[in-house]
């Protein structure tokens, strides 16, 4: 009997000191949205967001919402959105970095290198969330590394008086341009910066050309498509637009939106950097995703502003879980109706406020066709090159074929000399 009352008493002590062990665990909300670690609510994250004012008061805004739910201060620093990685760089392994920082995508390779930041640890429940083309460009070497809150492309603007509706193929664009273009009394049926790699690419995708011949996520550097069939067949056209007159040999910037804000310009492929210059101006335009090329749509470079956690961060688990509330519906709706960037939520994109707002709709709709600017560090080396060749040959100083062959070469060239 004495023995069994031992026994239970044992017992009745070893349950008294497994509760005791499970109580100096880990709460539930001491392990941050993805759970299953030891890490333990913070007082405080810090966050660098773009030193614009606008762009600022949101982000701080954001911030605070935050703060409610989660009962962590969060500390918003505004810092260049260029010179993010720079400091970071310096004040990481100093302990005064932030959590979260923010760049631009064709960044991250330069950063993932550096090691300044850390893959991200969500599922694809998080990621799917996205439009495809926003989280590939904040995937570097096959992993994710952020979550996108902006995406920007370029897209088909037209003057409403000038043009009724947006053409549907390329051909009935370039057909209307060559019934309306008077180049001496400078009136264009299309205008744009041929000559600017960045706005003539969607040309080169169209027909089989590329930059690095991408597979499962990875990017192989040494696979250039810039000299290919398709890229020449694309310069060849655009060689054929010069010739025509189609468009001017020397079109900057100021040329496109100046004529067009003295409506002597149909439609010109700009960004929606250029929408309240323009209406200012007092055109009346829409915007509609850049017309189909052989039945297909074309792919404009698209750029993305993703959050990252740094590789700093005393808070990982906590700083995912921010900057998943950063990139919510609700987040990025309220961004969106107050800085105008377009979200690139699945959800927000199909929302009456963005889909019911037919520029909006129009940048939306082609930036979810198109395709990031590489994020290697070795993109760094394509721009002038390229950009040169392009230039030869709207010029008329050098065919597509060698323009584009010597272009290559330099690429080459300039990869390997920054490896060594």
């Amino acid at each position: 009997m004495k023995r069994r009352k031992s026994l239970l008493l044992l017992l009745g002590l070893v349950l008294v000191f497994g509760l005791l062990l499970a109580g100096c665990g880990p709460r539930e909300e001491e392990t941050g949205a993805e759970g299953g670690g030891s890490e333990e609510k913070p007082e405080k994250l810090v966050v660098w967001a773009n030193n614009d004012p606008i762009q600022l008061k949101n982000t701080r805004k954001l911030a605070k919402e935050y703060e409610k739910e989660s009962g962590i201060k969060v500390e918003v620093v505004p810092v260049d959105l260029l010179k993010q990685q720079e400091k970071l760089a310096l004040d990481g392994p100093a302990g005064k970095g932030a959590d979260l920082v923010t760049w631009p995508h064709d960044q991250l390779g330069e950063a993932v290198i550096k090691g300044l930041v850390r893959p991200l640890e969500v599922g694809e429940d998080v990621t799917g969330q996205f439009s495809e083309s926003a989280v590939q460009a904040l995937t570097y070497d096959g992993q994710v590394y952020g979550l996108p809150y902006v995406t920007e492309s370029i897209a088909l603007i037209y003057n409403k008086k000038l043009m009724s509706e947006p053409p549907e193929t390329l051909d009935e664009l370039i057909d209307f341009a060559k019934k309306y273009t008077k180049p001496a009394e400078k009136e264009y049926g299309l205008l744009y910066e041929g000559a600017n790699f960045y706005y003539s690419y969607f040309l080169i995708d169209a027909m089989g050309g590329y930059i690095f011949k991408e597979d499962g996520g990875k990017v192989n550097t040494e696979d250039l498509g810039l000299n290919n069939e398709g890229a020449k067949k694309a310069l060849e056209t655009l060689q054929g637009w010069y010739k025509e007159k189609l468009l001017p040999v020397k079109a900057t910037a100021d040329t496109v939106n100046g004529l067009f804000k003295e409506g002597k310009a149909a439609a010109v492929i700009n960004g929606p950097w250029a929408v309240k210059d323009y209406e200012q101006a007092g055109i009346d335009f829409a915007v509609a995703p850049l017309p189909a090329i052989d039945g297909k749509h074309p792919r404009t470079f698209i750029g993305v502003k993703g959050w990252y956690v740094s590789a700093y961060s005393k808070n990982p688990t906590w700083a995912t879980d921010l900057m998943k509330f950063f990139t919510g519906k609700e987040s990025l709706l309220l961004r969106f109706q107050e800085t105008g960037e377009i979200p690139p939520r699945k959800d927000l994109l199909e929302d009456p406020v963005i889909k019911d707002d037919s520029v909006v709709n129009g940048f939306a709709q082609q930036a979810s066709r198109g395709t990031p600017m590489p994020n290697v560090p070795e993109m760094g080396q394509v721009w002038e090159p390229i950009g040169n060749a392009i230039t030869f040959v709207a010029q008329g100083k050098r065919s597509p074929e060698q323009a584009l062959d010597d272009a290559v070469k330099m690429i080459r060239e300039k990869i390997q000399a920054q490896k060594q």
